[in-house]
């Protein structure tokens, strides 16, 4: 993983990463850790329906010593909807109260959560969620 740029983000790119890297990286304070309490929840409930791989962006994956929350894609190839937690697809905005983040369905790769708000480029994370399961 490299090191975070003038601006506090990663180098623009995807990078692999598995969870007990994501969280010595990320999970440094205890803000970090909620936040990674409720992504590791998250990510369960998507192991569970078959998800192979989420896209972890934002705040969360930057330097900034208090992020909010953190935002997320996750592939939906291979997953079985009949298996997803409802709060995927009927109730996506109790997400941050109960994730204290957003994942939103993607259906491809894209430049999605890969630069800020003001058109910067950032790197962003990749895990597959049944390292949790």
């Amino acid at each position: 993983m490299p090191p975070f740029d003038e601006r506090g983000y990663l180098p623009p790119g995807i990078y692999e990463i598995v969870w007990t890297a994501l969280m010595e990286r990320f999970a440094t304070n205890p803000q970090r850790q909620r936040i990674a309490t409720g992504l590791a929840a998250a990510l369960r409930k998507l192991a569970i329906a078959g998800c192979t791989r989420v896209i972890i962006g934002g705040s969360f994956i930057s330097a900034k010593e208090h992020p909010n929350d953190f935002d997320a894609y996750y592939d939906n190839f291979g997953i079985d909807f009949n298996l997803l937690d409802r709060l995927f697809v009927e109730d996506i905005d109790s997400q941050q109260e109960v994730f204290r983040g957003e994942l939103f369905p993607i259906l491809r790769y894209d430049r999605f959560l890969q630069t800020d708000k003001e058109g910067n480029p950032r790197g962003v994370v990749a895990i597959d969620p049944r390292e949790l399961k």
